[in-house]
């Protein structure tokens, strides 16, 4: 049989046409992607919970609802605490704008003396800006209606996706070993099961920083006397997901408000020792201990990774293609052909010795 050898280039500009085609495909059908992978990330997190109880002869569909309430428990729970923070947010909005505009007079002052521009004709232009901002509300408050509706259906069709995942979990297994050449089911019933559990051990780890990190921030900034310290400590928390540049988001807030509410800079350092303090904590012990045993990727591809995130599903992308890639170098790791990547991300390559003229990589311990 004659087989057809296509000039490497030809290969390299049908892996990249693939590589776009995929792109598109991500990107159009993100309204459905990404409340199916948030649903196929939660029925691996609750995965052994249902085979625990279907154990005990609890039937698999009623296994399912009373992990989906327990789910729905712990998310409504997080919503309330957060809610509760805004709202007393809200409530010192009043106060911290006098202090802004306390502040505000300062620097339009400095602006006078420096550029000789009238405070008369800085306020013309904010107020020109302010108007054009207002004018443009209507448009504002309908995408703010359309976003609050797609929540709701992307919410209707995570628990969907969920429920029939695993009810058909075992059928969908099926479908991947068929696949796959017979010989190659036991490794391939390896990986699935690892990707499994270390997809499962990634996110109960971030959950368990984002908790212990939110009562660092907040017992920080509460020792500081900056308002709405407990807010500001949970969302810093929550955005230290987005590795290098949620840190940097949730840090930002808090020392604002402390420029702004406070006469003296000791705060503001203050505030930034907090955080600089509560990161050594999380990159020294908390992350390695709790979350980095399980899949290691080097800084550079996971930028790359959060910024194609970015690209194709917004902030969402940029949490969920974390865990996507971990679970990509498990089985680049397990594929001899893929092995090459899963060297190129990952980050366990801590001494190379040369034996017998081959280079054997020494992982971490």
């Amino acid at each position: 049989m004659n087989t057809i050898r296509l000039p490497r280039v030809a290969v390299y500009v049908f892996v990249l046409m693939f590589l776009v085609l995929v792109y598109l495909i991500m990107k159009t059908l993100s309204f459905y992607l990404i409340p199916a992978t948030f649903a196929g990330l939660l029925a691996m997190l609750m995965l052994p919970l249902n085979r625990k109880l279907e154990s005990w002869r609890v039937p698999r569909l009623l296994a399912i609802i009373i992990s989906l309430l327990i789910i729905l428990i712990i998310i409504s729970g997080i919503i309330t605490i957060i809610s509760t923070q805004v709202l007393k947010f809200a409530k010192d909005l009043p106060t911290i704008q006098q202090q802004l505009t306390g502040k505000f007079q300062e620097f339009q002052e400095f602006i006078q003396k420096v550029t000789g521009i009238t405070a008369e004709n800085q306020m013309n232009f904010i107020n020109k800006e302010v108007n054009s901002i207002i004018a443009s509300a209507d448009q504002w408050a309908t995408g703010i209606l359309v976003a609050t509706g797609g929540t709701l259906a992307g919410l209707g069709l995570l628990i969907i996706h969920f429920i029939f995942i695993l009810i058909y979990r075992n059928r969908i297994k099926l479908f991947v070993l068929g696949l796959i050449p017979e010989g190659n089911h036991e490794k391939a019933n390896e990986v699935m099961q690892q990707i499994t559990k270390v997809t499962r051990q990634y996110l109960i780890g971030v959950v368990t920083v984002m908790a212990i990190l939110s009562v660092l921030n907040s017992v920080g900034l509460i020792a500081l006397g900056i308002q709405n310290a407990i807010f500001f400590g949970v969302l810093a928390a929550v955005l230290n997901i987005i590795p290098y540049i949620g840190v940097w988001i949730g840090s930002g807030l808090p020392l604002l408000l402390a420029l702004i509410t406070k006469d003296s800079l000791f705060y503001p350092i203050g505030v930034i020792l907090v955080f600089l303090v509560t990161q050594f904590i999380d990159n020294n012990f908390l992350t390695p201990r709790i979350t980095g045993s399980q899949v290691q990727i080097n800084a550079l591809a996971t930028i790359g990774v959060i910024l194609v995130g970015n690209m194709v599903w917004g902030v969402i992308g940029m949490i969920l293609f974390i865990p996507l890639l971990g679970m990509a170098k498990i089985l680049f790791d397990n594929v001899e052909e893929l092995k090459p990547f899963g060297h190129l991300i990952g980050d366990e390559e801590k001494v190379k010795k040369k034996f017998a003229g081959k280079i054997i990589l020494k992982r971490k311990a």
